[in-house]
């Protein structure tokens, strides 16, 4: 088939064509039903999709193995696996249901903590700009809808697609409550502008950043991970507060929003290895909420994709040397 201009193919394009369309009509028709029946819809597509896609149950139990080895028995992995899963479709059903929100009715789905509020209108309050930290816990979208309902909206930066068109979906429904999505193009840049004009910026510290890509190693639940070096650089450049977020389901449907922790670091060490502490302790900071609530993670994600060895050791089966830490690796 012919190419066109950008050198997209016909059978791509209608592809492309195909799958916005499939994600304008769940925008369209998601919010038409009432929020608890997309929670039941989710937890039953949730325990479908955990029995039927054989590939991400098997990542799942095997980043489980990783993590608690034989302190959880294969049953309980097996539960934490299937709720794991159930939450992360209600999670995204739950972005296409969003554009019910409003400024008027937040309070009727999503709770931001008290305390936890004050605390984060105080930290803005001291006008150096919020490093924002989360991770594919809880309900992370509606974490970042609902923090721009109650007045604290975040500058975060969303993945390059391989289909334009459903980036763009992506970025109204998450910005419909007064965030701004950015590109990933020169990112850093952007970052710091908005930490100086006293704004917050979301950091997704549990995704897997490539070494070619400027991954640093941190561990995670014993082993390394290539993590995004963003945290301790940021910080160290800007005196921002760092502090972590999360939202977690409520028994009634609702969503919490509350402060995990602040970060505290010292900003007069300017040093390489000071960034890699910060960025060190984020992660610490987040296994140790995963590891109070593990069914809220997203545990069929690759996230120990590269090792720095060789030898696989504890890694999980779908873990991959690093050239750049093993230059000569075949594997």
């Amino acid at each position: 088939m012919k190419n066109d201009a950008n050198g997209i193919s016909a059978a791509k394009r209608l592809r492309f064509w195909l799958e916005a369309g499939a994600l304008r009509t769940l925008t369209w028709l998601i919010p038409k039903f009432p929020r608890r029946g997309v929670l039941r819809l989710g937890r039953m597509l949730g325990w479908l999709v955990y029995h039927v896609a054989t590939e991400q149950r098997r990542v799942a139990l095997a980043n489980l193995d990783v993590a608690f080895g034989d302190t959880k028995t294969s049953a309980q992995k097996k539960q934490i696996a299937l709720v794991s899963t159930q939450n992360f479709v209600t999670t995204m059903l739950g972005l296409f249901w969003s554009p019910r929100l409003t400024r008027d009715s937040v309070n009727q789905f999503i709770e931001f903590e008290p305390e936890s509020l004050r605390f984060a209108r105080e930290v803005v309050g001291r006008s150096k700009g919020v490093i924002g930290i989360t991770m594919h816990y809880g309900d992370w979208e509606m974490l970042g809808l609902g923090l721009g309902f109650y007045g604290l909206p975040m500058t975060v930066v969303q993945e390059a697609t391989t289909n334009p068109a459903i980036g763009e979906i992506l970025g109204q429904l998450r910005g419909a409550s007064g965030n701004r999505v950015i590109s990933n193009h020169r990112a850093a840049v952007k970052l710091i502008k908005s930490i100086r004009q006293n704004e917050i910026i979301g950091v997704l510290a549990d995704q897997h950043i490539a070494r070619r890509e400027g991954g640093v190693w941190v561990n995670f639940f014993g082993l390394p991970v290539s993590n995004t070096p963003a945290v301790g650089w940021l910080a160290l450049r800007t005196g921002a507060p760092i502090v972590i977020f999360a939202a977690r389901p409520l028994p009634d449907g609702r969503r919490q929003i509350y402060c995990v922790a602040e970060l505290p670091y010292d900003i007069q060490d300017e040093s390489e290895a000071a960034a890699q502490a910060i960025n060190q302790q984020c992660m610490e900071l987040c296994e140790a909420a995963i590891r109070k609530e593990p069914e809220l993670w997203l545990w069929s994600y690759k996230r120990w994709k590269s090792r720095p060895t060789r030898e696989r050791g504890r890694f999980p089966y779908y873990s991959r040397t690093s050239r750049i830490d093993v230059p000569d690796a075949t594997d």
